[in-house]
């Protein structure tokens, strides 16, 4: 009973984020569309930007293209905050006592937890393809404008590995170090100064050193799958699975039938459970980031370490003290998640793949009402058309997020708060 009950309580909730998310597009849909449609924009302007700016400045060019994903994570956090006032737990959530930043020594903001929302938003990134895209598209148009610069006199002047900024390991793991030092001599001189700007701009630097990577991520995981797949023991098996179903007659057929769902169920994996958790990890991060308790300030493997100078101790302390107090909402965000249960995740997880049909659905629509058109009119309209989808998309996604983070995420009970932290447990939402 205590399981159908269970399951009855889940659907309910299923049903109500539904609800809640339809009332969210008709009380806001204007400015969320707005916002929407503006995330489009500027991902398509960061990418022609890029282009034009990595010819003169290739560096430069490879920033810009790097905060290209901005263009669609910056939206959705907008189309969170907007739908705010509507979302009771959110709500009772911001008047929990909001716990100090260690580093800048002020309440903590969604700023100084930019690394928590950019690891699960940079996971929807890169399995989604969106990520390998804008890389394509930037390395595509960047070597075209470069070979076209040959002189007409034979020269060639071009240099396609500067502007196609693709760099090894080593290169990724230097940057990463250098950003995370910056990001925290950036906190501790706003801490002095008082400046807010450094927030933002110490955020801008979680962004270039997370997407970068991504990128490394992302490329790498053709190069595993290669390697996997000439592996001799994959070999063996594909030998062996053809043997023993040549052997099999007709039942071969049904075999193979069900075969194929099970492989293809497993590599739809990441859209089908990881990316939906993901979203949703980014939402409950954006809108729950206060509850996380502080960042742990011992370092007991530092202070065993009696052969290093105090002073260096400390500093390496700080500095390992702001690292984690960055990914603090981010593991929180987890824990959220892992109390809500499997059956909650599993209905958003489905809600989501109907979000991710809104494009094609869209051009269905679209093609429905104008009828066959002739074909340079679809290239002129086509780019047009795939931003309203996209842009209709993010609205769908942002408010079903909005919706299932007030109610199946922070309405469920939170684990005691650490000893001496400011956080209180979460309570629940008003019926």
């Amino acid at each position: 009973m205590h399981n159908g009950g269970s399951v009855r309580g889940a659907l309910r909730d299923a049903v109500a984020v539904l609800v809640d998310a339809a009332r969210l597009v008709v009380r806001h849909w204007p400015v969320l569309l707005a916002l929407a449609l503006a995330g489009v924009a500027v991902r398509g302007a960061a990418h022609w930007t890029a282009v034009e700016v990595s010819d003169h400045v290739p560096w430069l060019g490879h920033l810009l293209i790097v905060f290209a994903p901005l263009g669609y994570l910056v939206p959705v956090i907008a189309m969170l905050h907007v739908c705010r006032p509507d979302l009771p737990a959110v709500l009772a959530a911001d008047r929990v006592p909001t716990p100090e930043d260690p580093t800048s020594r002020h309440d903590r903001r969604l700023l100084d937890v930019a690394a928590s929302v950019l690891v699960p938003f940079l996971t929807v990134y890169v399995a989604h393809g969106l990520l390998t895209n804008d890389l394509r598209s930037f390395v595509n148009s960047a070597v075209a404008d470069e070979f076209n610069s040959i002189d007409l006199s034979g020269r060639e002047a071009t240099d396609f590995g500067s502007r196609a900024g693709l760099y090894p390991l080593t290169t990724v793991l230097v940057i990463v170090l250098v950003a995370v030092v910056l990001r925290y001599l950036l906190a501790r001189t706003e801490r002095l100064a008082r400046f807010t700007a450094l927030a933002l701009l110490g955020a801008l630097v979680e962004v270039y050193y997370t997407t970068q990577v991504g990128r490394l991520v992302d490329a790498e995981k053709a190069d595993a799958r290669t390697w996997v797949e000439e592996r001799r023991f994959v070999s063996w098996a594909q030998t062996s699975y053809d043997d023993v179903t040549g052997r099999l007659g007709w039942l071969a057929h049904p075999v193979d039938t069900v075969t194929a769902w099970v492989f293809g169920v497993l590599g739809s994996f990441d859209a089908l459970v990881v990316v939906p958790l993901a979203w949703l990890t980014v939402a409950a991060v954006v809108l729950g980031h206060k509850l996380a308790p502080p960042a742990p300030v011992t370092h007991p493997v530092l202070d065993r370490l009696s052969v290093v100078p105090a002073p260096v101790r400390k500093g390496l302390g700080n500095l390992t003290t702001d690292v984690r107090s960055r990914f603090t909402g981010l593991f929180h965000g987890l824990r959220l998640l892992a109390r809500a249960g499997l059956v909650p995740m599993l209905l958003f997880c489905l809600a989501y793949l109907v979000a991710l049909r809104v494009p094609p659905l869209f051009a269905w629509l679209v093609r429905t009402v104008t009828g066959p058109v002739d074909g340079q009119a679809w290239l002129a309209f086509a780019p047009i058309e795939s931003a309203i989808g996209t842009a209709l998309s993010m609205v769908t996604i942002s408010v079903l997020l909005a919706a299932a983070t007030d109610r199946v995420l922070l309405t469920r009970p939170a684990a005691p708060a650490e000893p001496g932290s400011p956080v209180s447990p979460t309570t629940a939402a008003p019926g």
